[in-house]
């Protein structure tokens, strides 16, 4: 048979009020977290080592197409070979550039953008590679891009 225990008094209420504050400060806590998390994300969105890398690649891709090798084909085309020239490469694309071309070329403009290459998100020069399909009407905007990623987290690198 069990036994209840029944205790003869309550608690007395506290003489200062406690609860306002408690609820207070467990809002502004968790306002704070909910502050934290968005930050930590965001910064994480803003500085992933990844995500700079893909865009460096995508930047000199659009270099060196639009700025570079679009010029250098187009300089000895005629009116007449313009189209055909392009048509040519519109399913297979130009040949392959690699990443360690894109750092060197137009006199190695570009070479300070090795340093996003190589810390801890490293991509192999000789296998990262771009491949340029040009579009119709064939002007230096209307291509599309292949990118190949050779590329894995560095974690042998000294902190």
């Amino acid at each position: 048979m069990r036994r209840y225990y029944s205790y003869p008094y309550k608690a007395e209420p506290l003489s200062f009020p406690i609860e306002p504050f408690a609820r207070k400060f467990t809002v502004v806590v968790i306002i704070m977290c909910i502050c934290l998390v968005f930050f930590n994300l965001g910064a994480h969105a803003i500085l992933d080592p990844k995500k700079i890398a893909e865009q460096r690649v995508e930047e000199l891709a659009v270099d060196y197409y639009e700025n570079y090798y679009y010029d250098s084909f187009t300089a000895d085309l005629t009116a007449e070979d313009f189209a055909t020239a392009f048509l040519t490469y519109h399913d297979y694309g130009f040949p392959k550039v690699y990443l360690r071309e894109l750092l060197l070329f137009d006199d190695g403009r570009h070479a300070n953008y090795r340093g996003y290459f190589d810390g801890q998100y490293y991509c192999n020069t000789n296998h990262t590679y771009i491949q340029i399909f040009p579009q119709p009407p064939y002007g230096k905007k209307d291509y599309t891009v292949e990118y190949k990623y050779e590329c894995y987290w560095n974690t042998n690198q000294n902190k």
